[in-house]
């Protein structure tokens, strides 16, 4: 393979000798300069003066006598003068996204040269046309002619009469602002162009420039004012022009790659026409991955069997392999696929800044103003933008354990907002929560966070000699300086501006200077494995090409069409469309293609959400069109499908010892809860009450089931302890059930069991709403409880203990709390509250209470049959009434929370009859539980896995 930037150096020095340092070659980017110096020196062989080596835009550059404006302060620019050609009071937070597209088009249109006074002119007379539009083509003019004359605003379409609003003052928006900025010495980078081109036309082409001879390389599609300056350069007798045309797809009609092809060729000949044209094709292997990342594990794969096939990727073998990155996002990954064998590499894109530590504390930051809210005068932070900052790695190096205290009180209190004086444990704390920080002081707010973590980078940098490489802080402080400086450049924006914008707009804006710009990688760029991004590669041949991200969406890319000019006006004035974009990644794609020997296209073959899975268009052009062989495959992962692993955990001496602390002496009990857990999983048991594993605690900003019903209860208790021992009749509790009796007691059990404090205050939001639903169940409660009056209250969440002797002497320990205890007509009544889903209260025989594998096993039965039991253990009373309450049947017409027995389903009222069967069951269900050769298993059924947390241990 000969490159097409060797063809030329070895052309450029056969042609000119030593004179060519007097000449200057522009290519499409400074990657493209590199190479051909490279190339240059190798065909001279000796010392020499280099030529002058430019993109377009630097020939532009040094063209201009003006300075580039900066983006976020054009913003600003065009803001004011909108304001003050509309006479509207529009926010700067509402103009940003149109003005971002506005001055787009603004510098589209200079760069195509159009006239913007009859583009932004409501042309409602179309026979104007003829003679304002002279210039244009006739199909330019059609497409202008069909746009009008079919976009008539009618009095109902309030959009069209917006636009046109609008758009009648765009060119006196778009004129201030070339004035505004030719009197600042300014100007965008169309408005430049333009310029420049203007000003060479009237002061001649030879005085302007300081090179003998301009030679344009491998440039393609042109903007209308590069065209006039490369046919002034060529009409003056200073340029020459050499296109990257070789490939016969390139300059294939039916392919979009060759949209500019013939006018390039006929407007600027090249004077020494290259001789090698390109023959054969190369092989290319298509590789469908099932992941976006798993593309980058492939590079490893791929270049690990480039090694095993002796090549070394070293020195010029390595020069000629590139991986080639359409999605720039897959950076990272591919950077960590990289075979440890390949000592070099050279990477164009940069780390973006936006990819770093620094940049997610920065966002974090700006999240935490943005959520907060101001309550009685003071400010309140969200829990989760709090945690957010406690959690991130800088703030933990810098304070990690005030950080992690903290972040633990907020859960431990569930404190859904956080107060600034809660937080401010450390001077950094102190600096991340403010109690007030305006918009206008975000930047001061930022820049001393940054000053602040530097600092503490510093100090803990530990002394390395000049030998060893530099740490991952000294990398972290690149990342902070790179940050501080965009921060500081928007402060000056933002101040001079005098502009007022939200946090999010300010975010917003930050984000876009920080995702333009990125950390260079430092290295040499002319050795090495080539990894780059698709515009890096323009000009640039290589033999081995590894091409990530070939799908359809992607490379190319969805069309967008972020413009205040209609497609038909783009059309008829010249200006680029969604088409136009097409056509240039198509030439990208084949030229790059055209002189490698071997091409390895990845992608992605999942179907999520808007991604199809399919492969880009030029695949399949490639294959149907050109009929080229590739080599396709999947690459498949051996994925075992199989039942999952059974697990057993067997009793030995340490799980003994854990299980032991349930017996006589020990320091715990089993609850109702436990035993059922036992008997539904005892791997379940065993997680839950020998390992005492837990869901991760979190702060809780709604009120979950079991929390609910432990709401409800506190505020039952509350209503009936003034009762307790007293007889209770229907006049007392319609008493009770009054809003101003009620509402206390909601928000003292919010404060004890939700909120975690002793400061009982007034519900808001969501947290009223659960408090009303709680105040409908308790009145219902009451109601019901009204018909069953007059009875005597006896207590209620009445804690009891007691033991159960096993047949081998040992007693295992027993709790409970009775929610609720009352008594009627010389019976004791036992209430259980549940607030989950009704299950009928009816079982066949005692046994079936204690029998794992019955699906219809009633936990609520064999729990409340529990308390009763205990309750004539400790009390010396088994009549005994059992009484569910289902909080959710409370409001139907048959509400009945009565246990019923066997097939007769008759109605329990005394539970002494069930006393000796049920505690013999008892007895052998914990004898199963205590045996030494018992183990801990799996559930046999897989219903009680449905909602279990250890679902995922398992593999259920």
């Amino acid at each position: 393979m000969n490159p097409f930037l060797q063809q030329i150096a070895m052309a450029s020095y056969a042609r000119y000798g030593t004179d060519i340092r007097q000449m200057a070659f522009v290519f499409p980017n400074r990657r493209a300069g590199l190479f051909f110096r490279k190339y240059l020196s190798q065909a001279v062989g000796r010392p020499l003066f280099a030529p002058a080596i430019l993109t377009i835009s630097e020939l532009f550059d040094r063209l201009s006598d003006r300075q580039p404006a900066d983006r976020i302060e054009l913003l600003f620019l065009l803001y004011r003068i909108y304001l003050r050609r509309s006479g509207w009071d529009e926010s700067f937070d509402n103009f940003v996204y149109w003005g971002e597209m506005l001055l787009n088009d603004f510098d589209e249109v200079d760069k195509y040269l159009v006239d913007a006074r009859r583009l932004f002119t409501n042309i409602t007379d179309l026979r104007d046309l003829e003679g304002d539009l002279e210039y244009l083509s006739e199909a330019q003019v059609a497409a202008i002619r069909a746009f009008w004359s079919t976009f008539q605003p009618q009095s109902d379409d309030s959009n069209q009469r917006e636009f046109l609003k609008i758009w009648q003052l765009l060119y006196d928006i778009y004129s201030d602002l070339r004035e505004t900025l030719t009197a600042s010495g300014k100007g965008y980078e169309g408005m430049r162009f333009r310029e420049a081109l203007e000003r060479l036309k009237q002061g001649g082409v030879g005085e302007a420039l300081p090179y003998s001879r301009i030679v344009f390389v491998g440039l393609h599609a042109l903007s209308a004012v590069e065209r006039e300056l490369m046919l002034l350069l060529r009409k003056a007798g200073l340029a020459d022009f050499y296109w990257d045309y070789a490939s016969e797809k390139v300059r294939d009609t039916d392919n979009r790659a060759s949209d500019f092809v013939c006018e390039n060729l006929r407007l600027f000949p090249s004077e020494f026409p290259l001789s090698e044209a390109i023959t054969g094709e190369p092989e290319i292997e298509l590789i469908g991955v099932p992941s976006r990342i798993g593309q980058a594990k492939q590079v490893y794969t791929l270049l690990s069997e480039m090694l095993a096939d002796g090549q070394t990727l070293e020195g010029e073998d390595a020069l000629r392999t590139a991986v080639v990155l359409p999605d720039e996002q897959l950076l990272i990954p591919v950077l960590h696929a990289i075979p440890e064998k390949i000592r070099r590499i050279n990477v164009t894109l940069g780390y973006p800044l936006s990819g770093t530590s620094v940049a997610s504390l920065v966002d974090a930051a700006l999240a935490l103003r943005k959520n907060a809210r101001q309550t009685d005068g003071v400010t309140l932070y969200h829990h989760r933008d709090v945690l957010s900052l406690l959690n991130h790695p800088f703030v933990q190096t810098a304070c990690g354990k005030e950080a992690q205290a903290l972040a633990r009180e907020i859960v431990l209190h569930n404190r859904i907002y956080v107060r600034p004086d809660e937080a401010g444990r450390t001077p950094l704390l102190t600096l991340l929560f403010p109690a007030a920080c305006e918009t206008e002081a975000l930047p001061d707010y930022l820049i001393a966070i940054l000053q602040m973590l530097d600092g503490t980078l510093q100090a803990g940098r530990p002394e390395r000699s000049e030998e060893e490489p530099a740490g991952m802080e000294v990398l972290e402080q690149e990342f902070l300086y790179a940050c501080f400086k965009v921060i500081n450049r928007m402060k000056e924006l933002t101040g001079a501006s005098g502009i007022r914008m939200s946090v999010e707009t300010y975010a917003g804006l930050l984000k876009r200077m920080t995702d333009s710009v990125s950390i260079p990688f430092e290295g040499e760029p002319l050795s090495g494995l080539q990894i780059m991004g698709m515009l890096e590669t323009r000009v640039l041949d290589f033999e081995r090409l590894i091409i990530l991200s070939m799908n359809e969406g992607v490379f190319p890319p969805r069309r967008t069409s972020n413009s205040f000019i209609p497609y038909n006006l783009r059309r008829g004035f010249g200006l680029p469309a969604h088409d136009y974009q097409d056509s240039i990644r198509a030439y990208h794609f084949y030229r790059l293609i055209a002189r490698a020997k071997h091409v390895t296209l990845l992608y992605d073959t999942r179907t999520e959400g808007l991604q199809t899975g399919e492969a880009s268009r030029f695949v399949h052009q490639l294959k149907y069109h050109y009929e080229v062989p590739l080599r396709e495959k999947l690459a498949v992962y051996p994925v075992a499908v199989a039942s999952p692993p059974s697990i057993r955990v067997e009793k030995t001496a340490e799980v003994t010892a854990k299980l032991s602390a349930f017996l006589e002496g020990g320091s715990r009990a089993l609850s109702a809860s436990a035993v059922n857990t036992w008997l539904d999983c005892p791997l379940k048991f065993y997680f839950t009450w020998l390992e005492e594993l837990r869901e991760e605690e979190e702060v809780v900003e709604s009120v979950e089931n079991d929390l609910f019903g432990s709401l409800l209860h506190r505020v039952m208790e509350g209503v009936y302890e003034p009762f307790c021992g007293v007889q209770v009749t229907a006049d007392l509790l319609k008493r009770a059930a009054v809003e101003s009796s009620l509402t206390p007691l909601i928000r003292q059990a919010f404060a004890e069991l939700y909120f975690h404090s002793q400061e009982v205050r007034p519900l808001t939001g969501r947290h009223y709403l659960t408090g009303e639903l709680i105040r409908k169940y308790a009145l219902k409660i009451l109601e019901c409880d009204r018909k069953l009056t007059p009875f005597r209250y006896l207590s209620s969440e009445k804690r009891i203990q007691c033991h159960l002797a096993l047949s081998d002497g040992r007693k295992v320990r027993l709790k409970g709390f009775i929610d609720r205890l009352d008594e009627a007509g010389g019976a004791v009544r036992m209430v259980d509250y549940k607030t989950g889903v009704r299950k009928p209260l009816e079982f066949r025989d005692t046994a079936s209470l204690f029998d794992p594998s019955d699906e219809k096993r009633q936990p609520a039965v064999m729990q409340i049959f529990l308390y009763a039991w205990m309750y004539g253990e400790t009390a010396g009373v088994y009549s005994v009434q059992p009484a569910v309450y289902y909080l959710r049947t409370l409001f139907g017409e048959a509400f009945d929370p009565s246990v019923y027995a066997g097939k007769e389903k008759s109605r329990v009222t005394d539970f002494t009859s069930y006393r000796s069967e049920f505690e013999e069951n008892l007895r052998r269900c914990l004898e199963t539980l205590f045996h030494p050769e018992t183990a801990f298993t799996q559930a046999t059924g897989v219903k009680v896995c449905e909602y279990c947390t250890f679902r995922e241990i398992c593999g259920r």
